[in-house]
């Protein structure tokens, strides 16, 4: 099993474990199940009525997704190892709001819930570290939520591509290799104009395409367009 010290060597910095000490987390490392994930396997199913477990990934990539009331996927975010997933669960137990499926094969440890609450309870303090993370939580999606309604579809279109860089590789290359589809559900776009704005920025020579594989020539570009809109 993983020990408590390397997980936290490798948490990442926001991560809601952090608000545990070291023989907290293994305590809850204990109570961990392994599981191993092939691509395309689900989970977490979007309306599950028991979220009893978060999901820390070991290594190779999940993501995060829900389907509209009009039946219309939206990808939340791609998580990457050391990173948690489902930790809403860890806090109230309630319905899933959204589905987890690995993007290539995975490997999960499965935190129960159980263990989490009686781990916090014990300590003021992981409780008050847990209270921080939620409140800068809040304040991320507001910021996110803010820009969605003020950038227009090139700037939405640059900020997925920038956060899907592979930052291991030095041609640009995306990671997972995301569909159109899958850029419109992660931009908040309709596949037809994720197609254009491609075919645009290829054009221009911001992007390439490699067979399958879409490769980012001007980041510096896209950077920009992603953090101050239609105004550079």
């Amino acid at each position: 099993m993983d020990t408590a010290k390397t997980i936290i060597d490798t948490l990442a910095p926001d991560s809601l474990l952090r608000a545990l000490s070291p023989e907290q987390l293994e305590r809850l490392l204990a109570k961990s199940t392994r599981r191993s994930l092939k691509k395309g396997d689900v989970l977490i199913n979007q309306g599950d009525e028991d979220g009893d477990f978060a999901v820390y990934l070991l290594s190779g990539a999940l993501k995060i997704s829900f389907v509209s009331a009009g039946g219309r996927e939206i990808i939340l975010n791609y998580s990457a190892p050391n990173e948690l997933v489902g930790e809403i669960a860890l806090l109230d137990s309630g319905p899933r709001t959204a589905s987890v499926t690995a993007v290539v094969p995975s490997e999960a440890l499965l935190l129960p819930t159980s263990t989490f609450l009686e781990t916090v309870s014990t300590s003021p303090a992981s409780v008050v570290g847990v209270m921080r993370e939620l409140a800068r939580r809040v304040r991320q999606l507001n910021l996110v939520v803010e820009s969605d309604r003020t950038f227009s579809m090139g700037p939405r279109l640059a900020r997925a591509l920038v956060r899907l860089v592979d930052q291991n590789r030095d041609d640009g290359q995306l990671i997972y290799n995301p569909s159109q589809n899958d850029l419109g559900a992660f931009a908040g776009l309709a596949r037809e104009n994720v197609s254009r704005l491609l075919s645009e920025w290829e054009s221009q020579g911001i992007i390439a395409r490699e067979g399958r594989a879409l490769l980012v020539r001007d980041a510096e570009y896209l950077e920009l367009l992603a953090e101050f809109g239609d105004d550079i």
